[in-house]
């Protein structure tokens, strides 16, 4: 019964985040994680809509920030935001370093580009924190879908509940 009501959340979030946001009356984001074997990295990709994130940009540096993929001080305002909000660890309370690799605009979304060096050749699990936009808005959701020798499994975050453990 939850493995139904959770999968009909996430398709419905789904279907809102496809949509054009010009005004959007809801608040969410979407994540995909792929494990690599090959170079033993997390490779992540986060779709979060612009005008949200630079509300978070603009907050945490305390000046109004316009989204650029080619802005140097967007890209660090980037990864620290990142740093603060999204992590991923295979043990808890020990996140793993990440790195920004970039960003690109989509009409009014934008895509940031992580990787996650694991160093480890197979996961048994995987502590994932999302915390993107729950400072901003009580409603938000922020979907996670990871891929695991070709299996993927999807948890949802949202205020109050940011961290949540994935066993493989």
């Amino acid at each position: 019964m939850l493995s139904k009501l959770l999968t009909g959340v996430l398709l419905f979030a789904a279907l809102l985040a496809a949509q054009p946001a010009s005004a959007h009356d809801y608040h969410a984001s979407i994540t995909d994680v792929a494990y690599n074997p090959r170079t033993q990295s997390l490779e992540v990709a986060v779709k979060v809509f612009m005008d949200d994130l630079e509300d978070a940009l603009s907050r945490q540096a305390k000046s109004n920030i316009t989204y650029s993929s080619s802005s140097v001080a967007v890209k660090e305002q980037l990864s620290d935001y990142l740093q603060s909000t999204l992590s991923f660890g295979l043990e808890k309370g020990k996140p793993l370093k990440a790195k920004l690799l970039g960003s690109e605009a989509d009409a009014d979304v934008v895509w940031l580009y992580v990787e996650v060096p694991v160093q480890q050749a197979a996961l048994t699990q995987l502590y994932i924190k999302n915390a993107i936009l729950t400072d901003l808005f009580t409603d938000q959701m922020n979907i996670v879908n990871v891929n695991y020798k070709g299996k993927t499994e999807s948890v949802l975050l949202q205020p109050g509940e940011v961290t949540k453990k994935l066993t493989f």
